[in-house]
């Protein structure tokens, strides 16, 4: 009997380190927060509070601004999810061709901007690319006889260029984690396809896409939450304009803490971000199970 106990909790002492770091990193964190979403309380002021409920959810609901975020947020996630995929896809498959040279080294050129800190992509993207007179973008636009816009002053186009930069940055993730899964395939369903006479893009749609469903779920879940909850690179570029147009729930967050030192909703707007995000990560975990038994 007592054997059988150490080898029941022996696995527990492996466990409890990580356990203890993520109650103190995530949970206890996250238990202040939703305390202070029910409160009345401010910056530099957190000895008044006054408790409120559920007023500071009907605020946000209720709040023009707090709705334009949660539309532009998703606008931003959706951009990225879909953009960081599709070209993340098509390099991999590319990349996993047999003619290919140099694959690491392709590899590690393409990984670059993934080991870039945001607020470096940010501030590098602002001044060399979205420049409205001498960046890169209407460089080349002013060469092909196209008159560039002012990408991040102008509201048309600030969240088209932050997300576009936002995902030049996460598309790495992608590429990785589908090249390795493309390894996976046997090669003689690459050859039985080319028997048939299918070409590289209906090779992609009707032998690899479905082989890798449960990797594509997986990658895509990543890269959704960290698009989801990006600041760093959409406040160096924009800092939420102009004109509210990039200004994504966590800045909002951000103006709601620090600007107007409102901590009470700023934590209002964050745990909303939590539970917006734990539903999607767990029908996302649902079906990545469902596409995983289906695989196996």
């Amino acid at each position: 009997m007592h054997n059988n106990l150490n080898r029941f909790t022996r696995g527990w002492y492996f466990v409890l380190p990580g356990l203890v770091a993520m109650l103190l990193i995530v949970a206890f964190p996250l238990a202040i927060a939703f305390r202070f979403s029910l409160h009345d309380v401010f910056l530099y002021d957190f000895a008044n509070q006054w408790f409120v409920g559920l007023e500071n959810y009907r605020y946000a609901l209720e709040d023009p601004l707090f709705l334009n975020s949660v539309r532009v947020t998703a606008l931003f996630t959706i951009a990225n999810t879909v953009g960081c995929l599709v070209v993340g896809m098509l390099v991999a498959f590319l990349l996993s061709g047999k003619k290919i040279r140099f694959k690491a080294g392709w590899m590690a050129l393409f990984l670059m901007p993934f080991v870039m800190t945001p607020v470096i992509v940010g501030i590098t993207w602002r001044l060399f690319m979205w420049e409205p007179d001498f960046g890169v973008v209407n460089q080349v636009l002013g060469f092909l006889g196209i008159g560039g816009p002012y990408w991040l002053t102008d509201r048309s186009t600030a969240l088209f260029a932050t997300a576009l930069t936002n995902a030049w940055h996460l598309t790495p993730m992608a590429i990785l984690v589908l090249y390795a899964a493309l390894t996976t395939i046997p090669e003689e369903l690459y050859e039985a396809a080319r028997v048939d006479g299918a070409g590289p893009f209906q090779t992609l749609w009707h032998v690899v896409l479905p082989m890798i469903r449960a990797h594509i779920l997986f990658v895509s879940i990543i890269i959704m939450t960290s698009a989801f909850r990006e600041f760093d690179m959409v406040f160096t570029m924009t800092g939420g304009g102009p004109g509210r147009s990039t200004t994504v729930l966590s800045i909002l967050a951000y103006n709601r803490g620090i600007a107007n030192q409102d901590m009470g909703m700023a934590n209002t707007i964050a745990f909303t971000m939590f539970i917006i995000m734990a539903v999607v990560a767990w029908l996302y975990i649902k079906v990545y199970k469902v596409n995983k038994e289906a695989s196996s």
